[in-house]
C-alpha cells in the first residue's frame, strides 16, 4: 500500500469516528412530563383535563380558568394571558384554587 493509501484509509477511519460520535451526541432525550392531572373550570363553568403535560413549554387552556387542580407531581404556574407572559401566579403539585377576578389564560409546568 501506498503512503498515499494510507493517509486516506486513516483519514476514513477518523471520519466514521467522528460521525459515530456526532451521532451519540445527537440521540434524542427523553422529554419530562408532569405525571398526573392538571384540571380547570373556564369561565362558562366547562371543566377540561389536561393529563401528563409536559414540562416547561407553555399550554393555552382552551377558556380562562376561574379554578384549577393542579393533581400532578410538579407545580405548575399560571399566567393571565395566552402565553405564559407576566407574573405567574404558583399552584403547586397536589393543591386547587379558585380566583376572583384572576383568570388564567395559560400554564407552564416544572
Amino acid at each position: 500500500m501506498t503512503v498515499t493509501g494510507t493517509l486516506r484509509n486513516a483519514a476514513r477511519a477518523a471520519l466514521a469516528a467522528c460521525a459515530a460520535l456526532a451521532l451519540v451526541g445527537a440521540a434524542p432525550t427523553e422529554a419530562s412530563a408532569a405525571t398526573g392531572r392538571f384540571e380547570y373550570a373556564g369561565t362558562d363553568g366547562v371543566n377540561s383535563v389536561i393529563i401528563n403535560p409536559p414540562d416547561g413549554p407553555c399550554i393555552v387552556l382552551a377558556k380562562a380558568a376561574v379554578s384549577a387542580g393542579n393533581y400532578t407531581d410538579t407545580d405548575a404556574d399560571l399566567y393571565e394571558g395566552q402565553a405564559c407572559g407576566g407574573a405567574p401566579e404558583p399552584l403547586p403539585a397536589g393543591t386547587g384554587k379558585t380566583w376572583g377576578v384572576f383568570r388564567p389564560g395559560s400554564v407552564r409546568f416544572g
